[in-house]
């Protein structure tokens, strides 16, 4: 059994900073030899504890021969921590039993770490490089394109709008109306693209890609046709509408004047033959429906072969556009005055039940009214002479086909009578 002096002097020697005072009851040279060789061991593991490795070790014992072979194994670890810090993990620990397995495992699994972090790196690094390639080619594309960009978030109400779009449209940052109510800014006579425009805008109904085309008010106060391209985005940020404003303006007047030299005489700019088939149209769609007749007039230039002939056709074109003006100053939104070509016009005139001839009556008095003041050719005045045929629908006709020749022959009456009258169709006249 150990005696109580003797762990007494061992606790000191672990916990002096020096050699303790021998007792005198166990007081020889191989205790005192023991005791020094005890607290050089005390001062290398604390100079261990300290991460100092490095120091002399002198002494033959069980415990300085323990105590080098931890000093050994100690800066074996050293160096392998620092060369896992360079990067290095091939080097691996034998010794130390348990303790090797576990701080083998973890330099693998520190490999391993390192490995993913780097391959995540590498993508991350890509992935920028990508998106940042990505955003120069978007910025390019928005500089480089003529057209304007909405980027609206319909969730949180906020809005992008690009440069293209504030200069095509006149607007500046302050003028933008970030309450998103841009059906205010579509033209009244556009409701059905405002409507459509105002649901998408509102999140209302299924959220799908669109194209409309309509007027838009710009900054400057008026209208400018655009086409709006949109497309839906659902993102973590919300619902978003991210569209493309192309001004069409130029196109539209394209458009416009093709349609004017389609369906209007280059000359006089009343409606050709095509849009007066189409009005006929509708004035018989009308007719059946509600029961109303229209009066349908045919009308000659009387000598103007002559004029072309005597003054040249410059003249015989200023005749032209002057009968074609007094036509149409006497006409109704529901009337239609027409071009067929040469010196042959068309009038249609609505009417009520029953009072075809005392309408005609006023409508071709007025006419010739208006025909009196004489036109003036090469400082010579000219008189306009119009001879006219009147052919009611349906009264004396049933279909557009029958209704010309009917009023072609009432015309031919008025020539024969004399020329620079109207004659209303006789069916009598038919079989002459």
């Amino acid at each position: 059994m150990v005696a109580e002096d003797d762990l007494k002097l061992f606790h000191q020697v672990l916990t002096a900073r020096s050699v303790p005072k021998i007792p005198e009851t166990l007081e020889n040279d191989d205790i005192s030899v023991l005791l020094s060789e005890l607290v050089a061991v005390r001062d290398a593991l604390v100079q261990f504890a300290h991460g100092n490795f490095d120091i002399d070790l002198t002494g033959r014992n069980v415990f300085m021969a323990t105590l080098k072979t931890l000093q050994a194994h100690l800066r074996h670890l050293t160096w392998q921590v620092g060369e896992i810090a360079k990067g290095d993990f091939s080097h691996r620990v034998d010794f130390m039993g348990d303790f090797s397995k576990a701080f083998n495992s973890m330099v693998s699994q520190l490999k391993h770490s390192l490995t993913e972090l780097k391959d995540r790196e590498a993508s991350l690094l890509a992935l920028t490089a990508n998106l940042k390639t990505s955003e120069e080619r978007w910025n390019l594309a928005v500089q480089c394109s003529r057209d304007g960009i909405w980027d609206i978030n319909i969730d949180n109400r906020t809005a992008w709008y690009s440069g293209n779009f504030m200069h095509m449209m006149h607007y500046t940052t302050e003028d933008l109306p970030q309450e998103l109510h841009w059906e205010s800014k579509i033209h009244p006579e556009d409701s059905v693209q405002a409507g459509i425009l105002s649901n998408v805008l509102q999140g209302i109904g299924e959220l799908l890609p669109f194209s409309e085309e309509c007027r838009f008010l710009t900054g400057q106060g008026d209208y400018r046709w655009v086409q709006v391209r949109g497309m839906p985005v659902h993102s973590e940020s919300g619902r978003r509408l991210i569209a493309v404003v192309s001004d069409i303006s130029a196109q539209k007047m394209v458009e416009a004047s093709l349609m004017l030299q389609a369906m209007y005489d280059n000359l006089t700019g009343l409606p050709n033959r095509h849009l007066l088939d189409d009005r006929l149209k509708q004035a018989v769609a009308n007719s059946k429906r509600g029961g109303n007749p229209f009066i349908f007039v045919t009308l000659d230039l009387d000598f103007f072969k002559e004029v072309n002939d005597t003054y040249g056709h410059i003249a015989g074109d200023k005749v032209l556009v002057e009968l074609a003006e007094r036509l149409r100053v006497g006409l109704r939104n529901t009337d239609t005055a027409a071009r067929l070509g040469g010196d042959e016009f068309v009038a249609v005139f609505a009417c009520d039940v029953d009072k075809e001839e005392a309408m005609t009556e006023i409508i071709m008095s007025r006419l010739y009214e208006r025909l009196k003041p004489p036109v003036m050719l090469d400082n010579v005045e000219y008189q306009l002479r119009v001879s006219a045929g009147v052919a009611f629908f349906p009264k004396h006709a049933q279909n557009l086909l029958t209704l010309f020749e009917h009023a072609d022959v009432a015309l031919y009456k008025s020539k024969e009578k004399g020329k620079n009258q109207y004659t209303i169709f006789e069916q009598n006249n038919a079989a002459e």
